[in-house]
């Protein structure tokens, strides 16, 4: 893997109801991604959904982090929000932010990580 390919790394956030995270993670697989964070979650929106006898709903989910090649994490954030309707109220979104200017990472690991192994350098 060159440098230019480090540096195209990207990582996916998926915010998705809980019920969908099981479908989002089959997408991802099928796309290539190995792992993922998981994070729970609870979200509410503005203005509030208000519930029976006035309870506001409060979406349960998880968040999804992958650290991905920037083509394989745009491609898997577009079929998450089509195929799993995220943009529908109380779904999620998916979406991806380049790693290639955050500050605290080393490329060489990142490298390790999208390559699947040691660094073609060492």
């Amino acid at each position: 893997m060159t440098d230019e390919q480090a540096q195209g790394a990207s990582l996916l956030i998926a915010a998705v109801a809980d019920e969908l995270e099981e479908a989002a993670l089959a997408i991802a697989r099928e796309e290539g991604a190995r792992g993922v964070t998981i994070l729970p979650s609870r979200g509410i929106g503005f203005p509030e959904h208000i519930t029976f006898c006035g309870v506001t709903y409060r979406g349960i989910g998880v968040v999804l982090l992958w650290v991905l090649d920037g083509e394989r994490a745009t491609r898997i954030a577009g079929r998450l929000n089509c195929e799993l309707e995220l943009l529908r109220p109380f779904q999620g979104l998916a979406f991806v932010a380049p790693l290639d200017a955050a500050g605290g990472i080393d490329p060489t690991a990142i490298r390790e990580h999208l390559g699947g192994g040691p660094a073609a350098s060492e």
